[in-house]
């Protein structure tokens, strides 16, 4: 995002996805497009990998559950 914004229009789309802890930990995320992007990782909710993107950071400041009950 930039700080002096352009006329354009953002789509951020975020998904949740509930998965067995016992495969995660045997799962490795896997770069399909490394001219794309520079890796995937798994992070826990409460220790964020930074600088966030710019929507994802709002979300965890507006507190943000995304586990609710």
């Amino acid at each position: 995002m930039l700080e002096q914004p352009k006329k354009c229009h953002y789509v951020t789309i975020f998904m949740r996805a509930m998965v067995d802890v016992d495969v995660v930990k045997e799962q490795v995320p896997q770069n399909l497009e490394p001219t794309k992007c520079d890796g995937w990782d798994w992070y826990e909710w409460d220790h964020l990998s930074h600088p966030l993107l710019g929507p994802l950071e709002k979300m965890v400041k507006g507190a943000f559950d995304p586990f609710p009950i």
